[in-house]
């Protein structure tokens, strides 16, 4: 049913043609009832694990992409130009004669890049060969097979198939062509080897691998404070220096071709669509029911996340546990949201099979709606109401339920080993 459903969205992957989108939810329909299925295998072999996850990757391929891709060429062809995608928008007069056929597809010309250094070299170098999708995709499928491979290694092939056969994964990055797996390779990386690795070396490796994360997309930013002050409260203040600088390598490195004329204006501040752009989103969206103004200032989202963020580092017990409910956080309280975003969540939530982010990976799909109304004419970028809860309210209430499950688990588990220890010591006396 998952190659099924690949197979049947190949055609419809161009949302500006009305009628695309409805198609299109009818082959993921197809491929999210497979994947809800495949819940209730117990025994995975390698061959099936693989087969499907490469070969529904590779059916995409062809698919026509998300806009998104069209920047990622862009930015890579100006910059083997001479160009630095940070200094000139898409629309910039320096640029015109080297425009090409596809130019006008890019979103928001007149911003410049968003994206940070490390891709921008990724870009290049890819476009350095060809400036085609097909490579791009490419590049993202490597990306993404190999956080499949890793997955596989440390948890076996029955509990990576939730990212594996992930219809939102595989579409994310194989159909949609967004590099966020670029950002999930790292990450997970950092996080096998901090929480599996009793070396020494774990806190050099983990916070170098944490840093080419944030150095691929600024999400990351927090799980290296984390990481930073682990290594206060359990080694010492140096330690935590050096994981810190080790953290921020990988991005000086790759700004260095970009602040060679003593500016490093690496993110767009001017940009409306930073400053107070919406796109499906929650919290923010209740907030500004009952407060209009909040619609004007995305940036009183960073205080509630900030506090978020001190709390789990207070009590989190391990990387994998403050980076979910650090994504959590971040997701509920971002006032811009894209379906592809809660692919960050699915590879930390393969030990457990979190409900949350099992459902939000076929709700999220409610998403193109967006896209079906901007086909017909209608730009206004804004869920209904009756859209916004379908897309949420099974991510909430799954995560909710599985909270509750462990919750439950971990105090039977407690009380099992406190009346285990009374029996022995009874048994002692």
């Amino acid at each position: 049913m998952l190659l099924l459903g690949a197979a049947y969205i190949i055609p419809y992957g161009d949302f500006r043609q009305p009628g695309n989108v409805w198609q299109f939810w009818l082959g993921i329909g197809v491929m999210s009832l497979g994947f809800a299925l495949s819940w209730m295998l117990r025994k995975v072999s390698g061959i099936w694990f693989w087969g499907v996850a490469i070969l529904t990757r590779l059916l995409l391929i062809p698919m026509y992409p998300g806009d998104d891709v069209w920047r990622y060429l862009w930015e890579g062809y100006i910059q083997n130009l001479g160009f630095s995608p940070y200094e000139f928008a898409p629309n910039a007069a320096e640029l015109v004669s080297f425009r090409t056929e596809w130019w006008s597809q890019i979103n928001h010309q007149d911003v410049s890049a968003i994206y940070p250094p490390v891709v921008q070299l990724g870009f290049r170098t890819l476009a350095a060969i060809t400036p085609a999708v097909a490579l791009f995709k490419s590049a993202f499928i490597l990306a993404d097979l190999a956080v499949c491979w890793l997955l596989t290694r440390r948890f076996g092939f029955e509990k990576a198939i939730l990212y594996a056969w992930n219809p939102l994964v595989i579409y994310s990055f194989a159909g949609g062509a967004h590099y966020d797996t670029w950002f999930i390779l790292p990450l997970v990386a950092a996080w096998l080897v901090f929480d599996y690795s009793s070396k020494s070396a774990r806190w050099m490796w983990s916070s170098l691998l944490l840093g080419i994360s944030v150095a691929a997309k600024w999400m990351s930013l927090p799980i290296l404070g984390f990481l930073t002050w682990r290594a206060f409260r359990e080694v010492s203040i140096k330690k935590a220096v050096v994981v810190l600088l080790w953290g921020f390598l990988p991005f000086l490195l790759s700004a260095i071709p970009f602040c060679h004329t003593g500016q490093c204006l690496l993110i767009p501040t001017g940009s409306v669509f930073v400053s107070h752009g919406r796109s499906a989103e929650f919290i923010p969206h209740l907030v500004a029911q009952v407060w209009e103004p909040s619609l004007k200032a995305n940036w009183i989202y960073i205080i509630p996340l900030a506090l978020a963020c001190v709390l789990l580092l207070l009590r989190s017990r391990n990387f994998r546990q403050f980076t979910e409910l650090y994504f959590f956080a971040l997701l509920s309280l971002s006032p811009i949201i894209h379906a592809w975003y809660f692919t960050w969540l699915v590879p930390f939530a393969v030990i457990v099979g979190n409900w949350g982010v099992r459902l939000v990976s076929i709700s999220t799909f409610v998403y193109f709606a967006l896209q079906h109304r901007k086909a017909l004419g209608n730009h206004d970028w804004r869920l209904t109401s009756k859209e916004r809860w379908l897309l949420w309210l099974p991510f909430i209430l799954g995560w909710l339920w599985t909270t509750w499950r462990l919750l439950v688990d971990y105090n039977s588990t407690e009380l099992a080993t406190s009346e285990h220890v009374l029996q022995d010591s009874e048994s002692s006396s």
